[in-house]
């Protein structure tokens, strides 16, 4: 098996997007699940590759976007949490280990970006927070190229949970979503996303 951390590389012919927009409404949001740790012989980013650190005083949620327009202030509107600003969060002494959520556009470019703080994190760089994994937001309407769903597929593999959020129409007419008016499907991905932010948390916080 080839090192999941090389350049994307896109598929032969054959290979299946990814499922996520067949699922049937009573089913659950379907996620992603890849490596639960840093794993051993994965290399260190260079330091011009790698996004810089801040203290961080809470279990967060914090959302990190892995390039620019990945989404933190949405998500941040939607779930509470705190924005990174592109930036890892370290805790402060004697503050809790903070729980990160990856957040990265569905495009070649931002799949790059989150595939080299994917690599960061699997090398051992951030043993101090806990990843609850990687949101991919859908950047158009309709199927995902096989390119791109493969890339998807090659990067879920090395964090803990992926989480790719349809394509919300609301985000491009208005710049802001609410429960109310989002579709079914993103918000199926994003109640699953919060359900399991929340769980980490919660373990987190003491009662």
């Amino acid at each position: 098996m080839g090192n999941r951390w090389t350049e994307l590389v896109a598929p032969g012919a054959g290979t299946p997007s990814l499922p996520l927009l067949q699922e049937a409404p009573a089913e659950p949001a379907p996620v992603l699940q890849g490596a639960q740790t840093p794993q051993h012989g994965i290399s260190a980013l260079d330091d011009d590759s790698r996004l810089e650190r801040f203290l961080a005083s809470s279990v967060g949620p914090y959302w990190l976007g892995t390039h620019g327009g990945a989404g933190e202030t949405t998500f941040r509107e939607l779930l509470g949490g705190v924005e990174c600003h592109h930036r890892w969060p370290s805790p402060a002494p004697g503050a809790p280990a903070p729980v990160v959520v990856l957040l990265a556009r569905q495009t070649h470019r931002g799949l790059e970006a989150a595939r080299r703080a994917a690599q960061d994190w699997a090398s051992g760089q951030h043993r101090e927070v806990v990843l609850a994994g990687l949101v991919i937001v859908a950047d158009t309407p309709g199927r995902t190229p096989k390119s791109l769903a493969a890339a998807t597929r090659v990067i879920a593999g090395g964090v803990p949970s992926t989480w790719v959020v349809p394509w919300i129409e609301e985000l491009r007419l208005t710049g802001a979503v609410d429960w109310e008016s989002m579709a079914r499907e993103p918000r199926k991905v994003l109640t699953a996303l919060g359900e399991a932010v929340d769980e980490l948390i919660s373990e987190r916080t003491p009662q």
